[in-house]
């Protein structure tokens, strides 16, 4: 079933979405549904969870509208507001910029986006040839622009919001009509120096202009072509919308065409694992209790309320490691009543644990913890988490990063350079000790080759030369040292290919 009525405009294939909704033809989902919800709002009503994303006043300037999407039926309603405890209905930017103060959400945000920014990326040329100088003017304009700091600040949005938009500033002014024209990645729409600088706007101050929501065989379906931004309505090509968990077609116009959000996930888990917390200090709090055991009856006969009140308290005022308690031999007794604590820090583990999974982090990045126990590791959980960091860096940053390089690249040079690339550095990097173990069986591993006469000492040199872990990376091949002189230790590999046995030092 098809949840939205509309009024089509002459052009079918696009439909503006404005802030408010208008009444719809007849249907069951017209606009008294929607009436009735706006009268329950004007009582205190709470609002439905699912709803076309309304903007701040500002954000999109006032317009009849041409077409719109009506409200849900009162069954899917109620079926939303039962999701909202489940985490799954949009909370709405106040709610989501509220929950990113909490250490919880903030960590499971922040780490992923420290991490797959920590290392960041390395550029190369694929043709061969010596561009040392393009990519260092590459290198300085990055960080010149700070994109390392823009897109970690786009994967903070990302995850705190569910969508983070990042805006190419080619120096047009902010209510330009230009802004609405596409931003094409070529020499003739970017010269030189027109990028001016990267900016990341945070979702609260944006709202989709138009969409296609007629045909699901075209490409712009449910994907915003221009974007109000504080009144400036600007193209997809010059606002770049980053999402890593995006919904449904269906769900799209409720979550401002963003996604769902790592924090809106995890708030059913972090909700677990406050009240745990807070239990097992409680429980704590109260484990021990000191029982005095009287004669109550003969106590409030003889002295009253008042002397059983001077008894306890001065029960309460001797109690200490230092103090003295009497009591009556005869009718007082003193016991303590204490809870068995055994296993509170499992089940608290456990609860903090579950928050983990919604990010598929381990605990030792989310808490800096590291595992107990003998011969307890967690190399197997840092390896399987740094997988996890680069098949995002993959999904999240290389599609508009190539966009950002490319448009870099025709800022600098007035040309694209197809040759050159980027890769993301490994965030498992391996000791000294592994890196000499692995230099010498390359070095061992060619002068094998070069024995058995499988190639040449000069290609054994180029190898090594171009080996960029090796220590002679970019050494000059043709100028092969002059061999030892008589008497020396060393033999010449270059000099004496029929040389016996020797070692990498050889090379």
């Amino acid at each position: 079933m098809w949840p939205f009525t509309r009024k089509r405009a002459v052009d079918t294939t696009r439909v503006r979405v404005e802030p408010r909704i208008a009444e719809a033809t007849p249907s069951p989902f017209n606009g008294d549904v929607w009436r009735e919800v706006e009268r329950g709002l004007s009582r205190g009503a709470d609002r439905p969870s699912y709803a076309l994303y309304r903007p701040l006043d500002g954000v999109r300037p006032k317009a009849s509208p041409i077409a719109q999407d009506s409200a849900i039926p009162p069954a899917v309603q109620n079926f939303m507001n039962n999701a909202v405890a489940d985490g799954v209905a949009f909370m709405g930017y106040p709610r989501l910029a509220a929950m990113a103060q909490r250490a919880e959400y903030r960590h499971i945000v922040g780490t992923l986006a420290e991490e797959s920014t920590r290392e960041w990326i390395e550029f190369r040329a694929a043709d061969g040839e010596d561009k040392s100088e393009r990519l260092k003017d590459l290198r300085s304009e990055f960080t010149r622009l700070k994109v390392r700091e823009r897109f970690r600040q786009l994967s903070e949005y990302d995850g705190f919001y569910g969508l983070g938009m990042l805006y190419l500033d080619t120096g047009l002014p902010t209510r330009s009509p230009d802004l609405a024209t596409p931003l094409l990645v070529e020499p003739e729409t970017i010269g030189i120096g027109a990028l001016k600088s990267l900016r990341v706007i945070d979702p609260i101050w944006i709202s989709p202009n138009d969409y296609n929501a007629a045909d699901p065989l075209k490409s712009a379906f449910y994907r915003p072509s221009t974007w109000w931004v504080q009144g400036a309505n600007l193209h997809e090509s010059r606002l770049l919308r980053f999402v890593s968990r995006d919904v449904p077609d269906i769900l799209k116009p409720s979550y401002n065409f963003g996604g769902m959000s790592l924090t809106q996930m995890a708030k059913p888990y972090v909700d677990n694992w406050l009240r745990t917390r807070q239990s097992v200090a409680d429980l704590i709090n109260g484990c021990s209790i000191v029982n005095l055991k009287t004669d109550l009856m003969a106590t409030m006969q003889k002295v009253g309320v008042g002397g059983l009140i001077d008894r306890v308290q001065s029960f309460i005022k001797f109690r200490s490691n230092r103090g003295v308690m009497l009591t009556d031999k005869e009718k007082e007794e003193l016991q303590i009543l204490s809870a068995n604590l055994a296993g509170l820090d499992k089940l608290q583990a456990q609860a903090l644990e579950q928050i983990c999974v919604v990010a598929q982090m381990p605990l030792v990045k989310f808490t800096g913890i590291s595992p107990s126990g003998l011969n307890a590791s967690s190399d197997g959980e840092i390896r399987v988490w740094y997988d996890r960091v680069a098949a995002y860096q993959e999904q999240f940053f290389r599609p508009h990063l190539t966009r950002v390089m490319r448009i870099i690249m025709l800022s600098l040079w007035g040309k694209i350079d197809e040759s050159i690339d980027f890769a993301f550095i490994p965030l498992w990097q391996m000791d000294d000790a592994a890196k000499a173990a692995i230099l010498k069986t390359k070095a061992d591993t060619v002068v094998e080759l070069i024995e058995a006469g499988v190639v040449s000492p000069e290609e054994g040199r180029k190898v090594v030369a171009d080996d960029p872990d090796s220590p002679f990376d970019g050494i000059d091949v043709d100028d092969v040292p002059p061999p030892p002189e008589d008497g020396d230790d060393h033999i010449s590999l270059l000099s004496d290919p029929a040389a016996g046995n020797v070692g990498a030092s050889g090379v």
